[in-house]
């Protein structure tokens, strides 16, 4: 706030002169004089004031910017951090994702081959059942047709005997 009258306007007030019962005129220009320079200091110092506020209040708008800018990059770093916190837990869970399907998947094939392995074991079991019925049945054929041999064999032996014997006989007879 400023002051209605400056220091130079207290020295330069003059007053009416009065002849009866007037003011000593070097009392009141001491007063005027000290006035002045008490009002000059305070103008000083007021200036002064003036000056340090702005510039406190510069200061206080600076701290301030840099709070606001503290503040949005706090806010920044913490949204970044949760982006990539968010983006590791979805990464993870897709790492584990992909890890089970690829079990199911290595699950599934092996299951599938053990499936396959053991039909072709049970084919190759197949196989030499039936291999073995054949050979079974092949060696029983040989046996019978060994055995059908062995008998005409036997008949044609007294045959062969009993005619050269006739034959004997009647040539001797």
């Amino acid at each position: 706030m400023r002051p209605r009258m400056s220091p130079l306007e207290i020295q330069k007030r003059e007053f009416s002169r009065k002849t009866w019962k007037g003011l000593d005129p070097a009392e009141v220009q001491q007063f005027l004089v000290d006035v002045a320079e008490d009002m000059e200091a305070l103008a000083r110092e007021n200036a002064e004031l003036d000056g340090r506020l702005r510039s406190l209040e510069q200061e206080n708008e600076e701290h301030r910017e840099r709070e606001r800018i503290l503040k949005q990059t706090l806010l920044s770093a913490q949204q970044a951090s949760e982006d990539i916190r968010e983006a590791a837990r979805k990464e993870a869970e897709l790492v584990v994702r992909e890890g089970h399907d690829s079990a199911e998947r290595l699950t599934h094939s092996a299951l599938q081959r053990a499936a396959e392995i053991e039909k072709a074991i049970h084919e190759l079991k197949m196989q030499r059942t039936n291999f073995r019925l054949q050979l079974q049945k092949m060696i029983e054929l040989f046996q019978q047709v060994l055995e059908f041999d062995r008998d005409e064999d036997d008949k044609e032996r007294p045959l062969s005997y009993i005619t050269r014997k006739a034959n004997k006989e009647e040539t001797a007879g």
